[in-house]
């Protein structure tokens, strides 16, 4: 059985990689994916994922600077 640190060591890996899949996606397409029906539109979702990203893009930067 794997300890503690090597059962969150792996859990950390598997949420990078699906992280950095999801990344790779254009807004329109993680909102194709994101998409329920009776549920936003595919369009709305494509907006709120392209600001989310522009939020965290601008939060890297700013942390960039301050480092």
């Amino acid at each position: 059985m794997p300890t503690r640190e090597q059962a969150l060591a792996a859990a950390g890996r598997v949420l990078a990689e699906a992280r950095a899949r999801r990344d790779a996606l254009t807004p329109l397409e993680a909102a194709r994916l994101a998409h329920e029906p009776g549920g936003s539109s595919i369009e709305e979702l494509a907006e709120r994922i392209q600001a989310a990203r522009h939020r965290s893009a601008g939060l890297a930067a700013r942390q960039n600077e301050a480092a």
